[in-house]
């Protein structure tokens, strides 16, 4: 399995020492652009890291070993999968994780079980796995309208591409409660650039979001994304809009419901 380059981003210490833009980083500045600045320039270490986030990673890590291992003609079991969400947790600083109300290690741990268990039991053994977190490198300039501003290239992993009568391209996602209604479709529309390197045309390929929501009793939630090429044209400008505002240093906080969760606090406070 390749390793996310996303996982991998360098600190950076200025505007002008990006090499890449990540989606992570597009989502990060538009959520809250002091956000982005406390880690991608000034490389700040967070205060805490939520459960929630390292839950999601580990099951995230569990979901991409199963297809590899689809890929592989050698399905892993449930319980096997519970073995690479614990390794996150092993990995982390367990002392730095902050647990929501009535969550502990031990209780998301089960849940993990019980999700892994609800994925494989639920997996489509007519799905032809074709790819497992492919990475790529696109560059955005040629579709941009702004020829004075370059761009640096968009990298990220695509989690998985399964052939199940059409071909779609797949984002697995963690949740703590069913998604209603609309879903913010600008990963998929990202990773759809990615797709062309793979040598997909992305108007052929279908989109899904698959929510593995760890509610009492956990499901599995599939959210079909339609995107087109004026959704692509859409993305360019905010990624064009987002990039001048990190090199003319605009940063500043946009307070939400995700501050409960940021491991920036002190930081923010002391702004």
């Amino acid at each position: 399995m390749r390793t996310r380059p996303e996982a991998k981003e360098k600190q950076m210490r200025t505007a002008e020492d990006h090499d890449h833009l990540s989606y992570s980083q597009i989502n990060c500045y538009t959520s809250c652009p002091l956000k982005y600045r406390f880690r991608y320039i000034d490389g700040l270490e967070e205060e805490f890291t939520s459960s929630a986030l390292l839950f999601g990673s580990g099951i995230h890590s569990g979901i991409q070993s199963y297809l590899q291992s689809v890929l592989e003609a050698d399905p892993l079991r449930p319980d096997q999968l519970l073995d690479v969400f614990r390794q996150e947790w092993i990995a982390s600083q367990r002392d730095k994780i902050r647990y929501s109300a009535r969550e502990s290690e031990e209780s998301l741990t089960n849940k993990a079980l019980e999700l892994f268990t609800l994925f494989v039991d639920g997996y489509d053994p007519h799905g032809e796995v074709i790819a497992v977190e492919e990475a790529f490198n696109i560059d955005l300039n040629e579709h941009a309208d702004d020829n004075d501003l370059t761009l640096p290239p968009l990298i990220g992993s695509i989690d998985a591409i399964i052939k199940n009568g059409s071909t779609a391209l797949i984002d697995f996602k963690t949740a703590s409660r069913k998604p209603n209604g609309d879903v913010n479709a600008m990963q998929l529309v990202a990773y759809s650039f990615g797709a062309t390197t793979l040598g997909y045309e992305p108007n052929q390929l279908a989109y899904r979001y698959e929510y593995l929501v760890k509610t009492a009793k956990p499901e599995l939630v599939n959210h079909p994304v339609r995107i087109d090429d004026d959704d692509r044209r859409r993305f360019v400008k905010i990624v064009m809009s987002v990039w001048k505002a990190i090199q003319s240093s605009i940063f500043y906080p946009n307070p939400s419901y995700l501050c409960n969760s940021c491991g920036y606090q002190s930081h923010c406070n002391e702004w």
